[in-house]
């Protein structure tokens, strides 16, 4: 799993490696230092040169490229070339916020994410993927930073319950577990748009490992590589930051929980 389907996974967005490696370095090693550069600069990215940003953060290009190489891209021109990544998410959550009415608008939104994610997920199918975690002697959760937060609530909350959890994110764990994973495992990707959910088929295309997608509206053809998908949506809102993407995961997760405990907490 090293090489490119590590990179496959990691550098998925580099947005998210970028504030990974921000968030977990001390503040005045190289690795942060770059990291905070190029966050401050990635609506300039196409423009930067490699010698600039050596003297703005003290280093040489070697060690740029060595940056580059840690978060799985090859090279300096290589992490300029996700620069399309800040307008496409700026767009995104700025659209989000932009409601005038956000305020009175936001509690009905999610009232109706809550009763669509009732509607499409059943007791039944959550039950089924708790005895799969129940079961499995591994189980690993794939998932972007961004739904991390609500992931790692649900990691924490399953110690309470004697199983742990393995999370794998942009910019967290270890992606070599998932080639050692077998049919006693289980595998859970949250993929709200299927980047993720299509990033990891080519490393489990010989895989025998159970596997769940919990997805706001993946593909059809995408979804169908899995053995259970859980669907928060009734309708397709590819590309959107909405009440599904902030607060689907953590609302299904909650209920997955719930039948966990009633099913096995007294076990």
């Amino acid at each position: 799993m090293s090489g490119e389907p590590r990179s496959s996974i990691r550098h998925y967005s580099l947005m998210d490696s970028l504030l990974g490696v921000l968030n977990s370095s001390p503040h005045d090693e190289t690795e942060s230092v770059l990291a905070r550069y190029f966050l401050e600069h990635f609506d300039d990215l196409p423009s930067l040169n490699v010698y600039d940003v050596a003297d703005a953060c003290f280093t040489s290009r070697s060690g740029i490229r060595r940056f580059c190489q840690s978060i799985g891209l090859d090279n300096f021109s290589d992490l300029k070339s996700y620069a399309w990544e800040w307008d496409r998410h700026r767009n995104v959550f700025v659209r989000y916020a932009s409601d005038e009415n956000f305020r009175e608008n936001l509690p009905r939104s999610i009232a109706e994410m809550t009763s669509s994610i009732n509607d499409l997920v059943s007791e039944a199918l959550l039950d089924e993927l708790a005895r799969l975690i129940r079961d499995a002697s591994q189980v690993v959760i794939l998932t972007s930073d961004f739904s991390g937060m609500a992931v790692r609530q649900f990691q924490q909350s399953m110690l309470y319950l004697h199983k742990i959890v393995h999370i794998i994110t942009d910019s967290h764990g270890d992606p070599s577990q998932l080639s050692a994973l077998g049919p006693h495992d289980v595998l859970v990707v949250v993929s709200e748009h299927g980047g993720y959910a299509q990033a990891v088929q080519s490393e489990l295309r010989d895989s025998t490992v159970p596997r769940a997608l919990i997805t706001v509206d993946c593909d059809e053809k995408i979804a169908s590589t899995f053995n259970l998908v859980l669907r928060l949506s009734h309708d397709a809102r590819r590309d959107a930051r909405t009440v599904y993407t902030q607060y689907g995961v953590l609302y299904l997760l909650d209920l997955l929980y719930n039948r966990y405990y009633l099913l096995f907490g007294a076990n």
